[in-house]
């Protein structure tokens, strides 16, 4: 389909802050991912010349198709975005976010909030759409609580707008992550728009993958926090895997730690790798014996050797 950067039924890598760097995209591409997202990328921070903003938008070749997602409420920082993204690089798309449930984006009025105020929405939308090189696409939930659930609603406003392509979560903002994602409204969504919707909330592994695209007739799945400790998921949701021999998962995601592990490095340096690769740790650790021990041991950890010292624990353990 023209102006979609991957395929029907495609598994996509979901944008989560402070985690899908591009040690994390490369690793999850390497295993199955069709396309992976950036983290959310402050069009605010790059208007004003913010170093660590614009350090979150570098990515390689391994990790495209690539899509660069931004977020904000003031259309002339977003516009400014999109012509620095036009610039500086090639993404298969730019996401704009406006499903981000978290207090400190909500409160400012981006992410999520602009489900409630769909005429900015709708204008911010338009003006990336006006100075963009690359599809524009647009992330947002169900609703910001129960009693305002209008993502039909706002799906029509972001096709309206221009967007080539939605993605849409099945949680309410005041949901966060608790409770289930509602296939139901991804699925009434998808029948009122002509673009491809792509449906995202529980997709951990092939059953729900299938479900969801049985259920919602989206044009793709995305994948968030079932790729945390497996970025195996992508290659497992393909080859229809559901019964894995268990041990042999466990040694298999060491391999993928140790190599994750190392592109973050070639990335930041060991050092800083190491310090921002913890809270990977602590994932690929779930489920192991003695987890409790090892964790402090993450905690601790300040180089590779002192993260290769507890996967070797681990795989003992298991």
């Amino acid at each position: 389909m023209k102006n979609i950067p991957f395929n029907k039924n495609s598994i996509l890598l979901a944008p989560m802050a402070g985690i899908t760097d591009s040690g994390f995209r490369r690793i999850c591409k390497e295993h199955g991912a069709d396309c992976t997202y950036s983290e959310m990328i402050s069009s605010k921070g790059l208007f004003y010349n913010d170093e660590k903003t614009r350090q979150l938008m570098s990515y390689s070749t391994h990790e495209e198709p690539i899509i660069l997602q931004i977020f904000g409420s003031d259309k002339e920082c977003i516009k400014y975005a999109v012509n620095y993204i036009n610039r500086n690089f090639t993404p298969a798309a730019i996401d704009i976010n406006m499903g981000c449930p978290a207090p400190k984006i909500f409160n400012n009025g981006d992410g999520c909030a602009l489900m409630g105020t769909p005429e900015k929405a709708y204008d911010i939308i338009k003006a990336a759409k006006e100075v963009s090189d690359f599809p524009v696409s647009v992330k947002f939930r169900s609703g910001i609580s129960s009693r305002t659930i209008n993502a039909v609603e706002f799906a029509k406003i972001c096709e309206s707008a221009g967007a080539d392509f939605i993605t849409v979560h099945g949680r309410t903002r005041d949901q966060f992550y608790s409770g289930n994602s509602d296939m139901d409204i991804i699925k009434r969504v998808v029948e009122n728009v002509s673009i491809p919707v792509i449906a995202n909330g529980d997709i951990s592994d092939y059953a729900s993958a299938h479900k969801a695209l049985m259920h919602t007739n989206a044009y793709a799945v995305m994948v968030g926090r079932a790729a945390l400790g497996n970025p195996a998921v992508f290659e497992q949701i393909k080859s229809g895997c559901c019964d894995a021999d268990s041990t042999q998962t466990n040694h298999y995601i060491f391999e993928i730690a140790d190599r994750h592990l190392q592109y973050v490095i070639e990335d930041k340096g060991e050092f800083q790798a190491v310090k921002e690769f913890r809270k990977h740790l602590l994932y690929y650790l779930k489920g192991i014996k003695n987890a409790s021990v090892l964790k402090q041991m993450s905690c601790k950890a300040i180089s590779y050797n002192d993260c290769m010292k507890i996967f070797d624990i681990a795989s003992k353990n298991i």
